[in-house]
């Protein structure tokens, strides 16, 4: 391992254990410095802030790892990531609480966008606002995660995994139902109209 690896490793360690005693928010640079025993120019060496810190723990404790599995199932990436939140639930419960820029929740909603562009991709691919419906899935996913933490995690991971899947394909399924519901009027409107003009213009037509 090299040394700067090995030092944004050991300031991992002093924020993990610094999150185990109060909120994010009381957490300064210089705490996690003097942790470790480095200065806060060491600090900014290796990270822009304590987000990115807390980013970087995410990435290397889990995306990094589920990165060379292949064409994996998208739920299976979600509990996964379930299951990482769940043991080491006190630490994100905590990232959770901060938002604004370069918090923890912009992180992962950036992280979970092409995880749930695959769950939708036969849902939603040929709809004008794909885009929106993904977002606004990605932003329930999220909010159900933070909740379930906040919460204490009481469902396992597991069948929450389960309940959540079954609550955003449903909801899915019915946005995109209703949607082409909704064209299927448009394009019967339009047809009507048309063989209308059509009728009022055939008597002027035989006239000519």
């Amino acid at each position: 391992m090299s040394e700067a690896q090995s030092t944004k490793k050991a300031l991992a360690q002093a924020m993990k254990e610094l999150m185990a005693q109060k909120a994010m928010s009381k957490i300064s640079v210089g705490e996690i410095a003097d942790s470790c025993g480095m200065s806060r120019k060491s600090f900014y060496y290796h990270f822009k802030d304590k987000y990115d810190l807390v980013n970087w723990i995410y990435y290397t404790e889990f995306v990094s790892t589920i990165q060379f599995k292949g064409n994996m199932d998208p739920w299976t990436i979600i509990q996964l990531i379930c299951d990482y939140f769940y043991d080491n639930r006190i630490f994100y419960t905590n990232a959770f609480q901060i938002e604004g820029q370069n918090s923890f929740r912009d992180y992962f909603a950036d992280v979970m966008t092409p995880v749930m562009e695959v769950v939708f991709q036969d849902l939603v691919r040929p709809q004008p606002h794909r885009d929106f419906f993904i977002s606004f899935m990605v932003d329930s996913v999220r909010l159900a995660i933070i909740r379930w933490l906040k919460e204490g995690s009481t469902i396992p991971p597991k069948e929450f995994v389960r309940l959540m899947r079954q609550a955003v394909e449903g909801v899915a399924l019915h946005v995109v139902d209703r949607m082409q519901m909704e064209q299927r009027h448009r394009q019967a409107k339009q047809k009507n109209l048309l063989h209308r003009d059509d009728h009022a213009a055939g008597p002027e037509s035989g006239n000519t």
